[in-house]
């Protein structure tokens, strides 16, 4: 029997993100023709650190970019958490799920950087000053892309929507079921970190639910070769006004009242401009597809910031879909294959996002003193543990199962050695 040939497709990718870059690589790298295309007149990162997890690298290592990434980064083995009254609420080491997994502080443009290199590397067009706002399906089947300045791009094969939360085309073709905006907010800023105080560690720095302060070491900067760190401060996004309204000064005081250790990190801001404001929400779509567009990252399913699981998701969405298009006889086929593939993984981290921020970044009183009595307690607990590590490193997709990055890529194996 002849095998299967198979099918190559005029893919277009909506956003030059994480997302977007990394379906760009793999779909050239699978032989099909893509074109990407970026509402931004340069193509650039949002926001100013990410935590990548084990299941987020073992994608890159697909595409060869991990190690390229590591060396401009910083590892995280541990997630450490406390009260401002010493209750510890997290003491959480990747390294009791495995001894070689971390995590992988990097900073954003480090991230982008690596993937833009790479498609650029393989010949993908990027469009840029191209504001995607609708779709339209010919007879058959095929997609053209219109844009905000009334040009018409395509037919495609098929259209992906990689351009985040703010997406036209979710809005306007999405089956949305729930998007909610959270209450809570957050500023991300980037300092350097000269002495090594985050060193290997994700800190963070609680008072009730109504102060969450974090810091994560990034490594260098694509412009600095000087170690950094990314700082957070969570507030309520109505606050966030008045909050520069009272000046700086006045928030750099509030900052260190909860964290003294904060004063030389904060004093390096000098402008609230130097602070980017990231608002978050949650969507919940019936199906990530409309026919022949496909919804991806955070256009299909943006989550809260409190498990750090956005990137990788994006990322993991990005490599399901390229396979399911390199084994699939049609796009459809390939879009039912991907959804299938994706459901449990998503579904879970949905669902825990959703459960877990009330108990960080809320106004509620209870789930807070909940959380100082059990959470701590919980990361003392061998089945507890795990289960936790789990869910921090991004491989859990039910109550009770979990993937191996491992099958994505040997390097982030669970038990290192096992067959493939």
């Amino acid at each position: 029997m002849m095998p299967l040939l198979r099918s190559i497709y005029k893919t277009a990718i909506v956003g030059a993100g994480t997302t977007g870059l990394a379906l760009a690589g793999f779909l050239k790298a699978d032989g099909h023709a893509v074109d990407v295309f970026e509402r931004f007149e340069t193509p650039r990162p949002l926001g100013a650190g990410l935590l990548l997890q084990p299941s987020g690298l073992a994608v890159l290592a697909r595409l060869g970019l991990d190690e390229k990434l590591i060396a401009l980064s910083a590892p995280v083995h541990n997630l450490y958490g406390e009260t401002q009254r010493g209750t510890v609420i997290f003491d959480l080491d990747y390294r009791s799920l495995a001894p070689h997994l971390f995590g992988l502080g990097t900073h954003r443009a480090s991230l982008f950087q690596v993937l833009y290199d790479h498609v650029v590397s393989l010949g993908v067009p990027i469009h840029t000053g191209c504001d995607a706002v609708e779709t339209r399906t010919h007879a058959d089947g095929k997609l053209s892309l219109s844009l905000a300045d009334g040009r018409d791009a395509g037919p495609f094969d098929l259209i992906i929507d990689a351009s985040g939360r703010h997406s036209k085309l979710a809005r306007q073709h999405g089956a949305i079921a729930h998007d909610t905006p959270y209450p809570y907010a957050a500023l991300w800023g980037v300092v350097h970190d000269l002495e090594g105080f985050s060193k290997d560690h994700l800190l963070q720095r609680y008072d009730a639910a109504r102060v969450m302060i974090g810091t994560l070491p990034l490594g260098q900067t694509p412009t600095d070769p000087q170690p950094h760190m990314a700082f957070f401060w969570s507030l309520p996004a109505r606050d966030h006004v008045r909050v520069r309204a009272d000046g700086l000064a006045a928030w750099q005081e509030r900052v260190t009242h909860y964290w003294p250790q904060m004063a030389p990190f904060v004093a390096q801001f000098t402008d609230f401009d130097q602070l980017t404001f990231a608002e978050y929400g949650h969507r919940v779509m019936k199906r990530w597809h409309d026919g022949r567009l496909v919804f991806t990252g955070d256009a299909a399913h943006p989550i809260s910031p409190q498990l750090g699981q956005g990137a990788n998701l994006g990322l993991c969405d990005a490599l399901i879909l390229s396979e399911a298009l390199s084994r699939s006889a049609t796009p459809e086929d390939a879009i039912a294959a991907y959804s299938r593939a994706r459901k449990a993984h998503l579904t879970f981290y949905q669902i825990a996002s959703r459960w877990m921020t009330p108990f960080f970044q809320s106004d509620q009183t209870l789930a807070p003193w909940v959380r100082d009595r059990t959470f701590g307690l919980m990361c003392r607990m061998p089945w507890m543990k795990q289960e936790m590590l789990r869910t921090l490193s991004g491989i859990k997709t039910g109550l009770f199962s979990h993937l191996d990055p491992g099958d994505w890529h040997a390097r982030y194996r669970l038990r290192p050695g096992a067959p493939h």
